[in-house]
């Protein structure tokens, strides 16, 4: 049997598998990354007048840079080499390595038709009988593919002329007028990232990739970083899979009308954070640039390029918003409906409250993932207050509807505690019309790509994820792709008046065959028993149950509900063989599953040994655009391990923190890092973004100063 070509190095693998990628695809696709170029390609290389390329420094620095000439002078190709006559005019200015041996990608696009072919490959020695000047290059084929043309600027661009002019280079800050312009008006540039090794193998070489998006989809921070949200592509994820293995890039960055461009030289760090990634619609991820240099060149292209028309495919992305200082910035919500779904539970409808000069279009909600959360913030009144007066009451609450093109609410399921601050005041003082506040779309509780069986299992309100889960798998297989194995939707409850959703399961599991749903009521009613609408009375046990689910040893299980019933059916779980990779669950109880019980979370001895004896921490409130920045605000504290964690560092100082779950499990209290650096006793399960810092669990990693700029 012939051993099968691999066309990816372990960095684009892990990106892959990390993205949900399935392995019949990459199986499907890799005969179409090919080590020679096939005749369509040679022909289509051979006409182009222009070549973006990307080239390592004497450094090993991958930069992006273009070669351009006349149609039919750029270019000879042949199905294993490509002899290009005319070098990058950037090569003195970048120090670019073009010896033999030295890896390089190769970009050919087509901006008049939007067709783009990729080539990474390496220099050849020069060839007496080959028909190319002394200057020109030869580069052998590694690797040739094909990409799809989406996000691609549909331009016509005269590359024959203006080339007489010389370059003009300045180095420059990324924040000045210039630079700031030219970001604003960029819908295109090119990136150039490299593998940890560049050696013989194949996939090991230097990419130059295209990204497009609308003008400002390149949006500079606050800090000095660019940003820029990652779409949909082909999935074979060379640029980021390069990033996984060596975070040096360069970027780019024309303006096609005045033939000027920036080039910056950075390190890039890729965001997978759903809850960052939500801000941009359409965007899967957030990849992040901390520039090193930035220059700013003039006549890198022949000038003026005309738009024709922007790419069909920006129907499906959006803006960055308007102010994005943090992603757990607030925002106002208003119930719009209150809907009864058993004795206990209630469903809110909430949609976005335009703030002022807003119009509908921009209060419509973003696409989140099933199984994430909101955070509220709800302002408590005399009745429901702890102490006199007003309070701030922030709590975690699972959305428990999937997220459908159009939708304009968020529905959260709230169970009402009679000992509970928040539901009750849920329940009992909100009224459809009132507005309360909350955070985009959080956790990491989603449902994971695989052919495996899934097991949906809950108790109680710990239904609200699930359901939202189910709904997502319903609308797939609507859409004319259902679950590759089966699903089996489990439920306990003490009776079926607390049982929430029992018509909707029901309409569903007759209506999909590959949908198993299994109720167990551990106090039934004569009503209950009478309707029969359950499969199981008492309390719930896997091992009973488990012939009748699909191969649960070899399923993915997804587990919610109290933290009692977590922990025994955690524990059933491990007896009947079920992996614990396998296990994804939403877990608020202190300590973890694997301990069997509730337990404090203790900083280990190494932990506080690495504690400094003191920092001066400064807390500094986020200020509006166009205010000046002021330290008349600013409080500054001396911490001592004494004091804790910089959560309660901030409630001690009178600092307004958010804060939920309180266990690095929600990411609600996470703030920006201005300056200095924290750590974390064990790694918190929320996603934590570049540049910020989760309050709950932090503490200063030295003595140097901490600047969190607070809400």
């Amino acid at each position: 049997m012939k051993e099968q070509r691999q066309v990816f190095h372990a960095g684009e693998r892990r990106v892959q598998a990390r993205a949900g990628v399935p392995e019949h695809y990459l199986e499907q696709v890799a005969p179409y990354v090919r080590d020679r170029l096939p005749e369509q390609h040679v022909a289509f290389f051979a006409s182009l007048p222009v070549l973006f390329m990307g080239v390592p420094d004497s450094d090993g620095w991958p930069w992006a840079v273009v070669s351009f000439a006349p149609p039919g002078q750029l270019c000879d190709a042949t199905p294993g080499e490509l002899q290009v006559h005319a070098r990058p005019a950037l090569e003195d200015l970048l120090g670019l390595d073009f010896t033999p041996g030295t890896k390089v990608g190769v970009l050919g696009l087509d901006l008049a038709t939007r067709r783009r072919n990729r080539l990474n490959g390496t220099l050849l020695f020069p060839d007496a009988v080959a028909d190319i000047a002394p200057d020109g290059l030869r580069i052998g084929v590694d690797q040739s593919f094909g990409n799809c043309p989406q996000y691609i600027q549909q331009r016509e661009i005269d590359w024959a002329s203006e080339q007489a002019k010389s370059l003009a280079s300045l180095e420059v800050a990324l924040n000045d007028e210039v630079s700031r312009a030219l970001l604003a008006q960029a819908d295109t540039f090119f990136i150039a990232t490299r593998a940890g090794e560049l050696d013989d193998a194949a996939p090991n070489g230097v990419d130059v990739s295209h990204r497009g998006g609308r003008p400002g989809f390149l949006y500079m921070n606050a800090d000095g970083s660019l940003s820029f949200p990652d779409f949909a592509g082909n999935r074979f994820f060379n640029t980021l899979g390069n990033i996984e293995l060596d975070s040096r890039v360069s970027l780019l960055i024309p303006d096609f009308l005045t033939g000027e461009v920036l080039l910056l030289k950075g390190h890039a760090r890729v965001d997978w954070n759903p809850q960052r990634a939500a801000l941009v619609e359409g965007a899967e991820r957030i990849v992040d640039v901390l520039p090193e240099q930035v220059l700013h060149v003039e006549n890198a292209l022949p000038a003026p390029g005309r738009l024709i028309e922007r790419s069909p495919s920006l129907a499906l992305t959006g803006d960055w918003p308007a102010t994005r200082d943090e992603p757990t910035t607030l925002r106002r919500l208003r119930v719009i409906d209150k809907v009864r779904e058993s004795d206990t539970i209630t469903s809110f409808y909430l949609t976005p409250w335009p703030q002022a000069g807003q119009d509908r279009e921009s209060a419509e909600i973003a696409a989140y993932q099933a199984g994430q959360f909101l955070t509220l913030r709800l302002a408590s009144t005399p009745q429901y207050s702890l102490s006199s007066g007003e309070i701030a009451v922030m709590r975690s609450y699972s959305l428990s509807q999937a997220w459908r093109a159009g939708q304009n609410a968020y529905r959260i399921s709230v169970r009402r505690d009679p000992k509970g601050l928040a539901s009750r005041l849920l329940h009992d003082e909100f009224a459809v019309g009132d507005v309360l506040e909350a955070t985009p779309p959080a956790g990491d509780f989603v449902l994971h790509a695989s052919s495996a069986p899934i097991v949906l299992l809950s108790s109680g309100v710990g239904i609200t994820p699930m359901i939202a889960m189910l709904e997502a798998l319903v609308q797939q297989a609507e859409a004319g792709h259902p679950p590759l194995g089966e699903v089996a939707f489990v439920h306990a409850a003490r009776n079926g008046r607390e049982l929430a959703f029992l018509d909707t399961l029901e309409r569903w599991s007759r209506v999909h065959a590959w949908l198993q749903v299994h109720i167990a009521l551990s106090r039934p009613s004569k009503a209950d028993l009478v309707a029969g609408r359950h499969q199981l009375v008492g309390r719930l046990e896997l091992a009973s149950l488990a012939g009748n689910l699909p191969g649960l040893a070899l399923s993915h299980v997804y587990l919610c509900g109290s933290e009692g019933f977590m922990r025994t059916q955690y524990a059933a779980l491990m007896t009947l063989g079920l992996p614990r990779a396998q296990l994804h669950h939403e877990f608020f109880g202190l300590g973890s599953l694997e301990e069997g019980e509730a337990t404090a979370v203790a900083l280990s001895a190494d932990f506080q040994a690495s504690l400094p004896e003191n920092a001066q921490v400064t807390f500094t409130p986020r200020v509006a655009p166009g205010q000046p920045l002021s330290s008349d605000a600013d409080i500054t504290r001396q911490w001592t391990p004494e004091q804790g964690n910089l959560l309660e560092l901030a409630e001690q100082s009178g600092v307004n923190a958010i804060s939920s779950c309180r266990s690095g499990r929600c990411g609600s209290c996470a703030l920006r890092l201005v300056e200095g650096q924290v750590q974390y006793p064990e790694p918190p399960q929320a996603a934590v973004a570049q540049g910020q810092v989760l309050m709950c669990c932090a503490y200063p990693a030295g003595e140097a100063p901490l600047v969190i700029q607070t809400l």
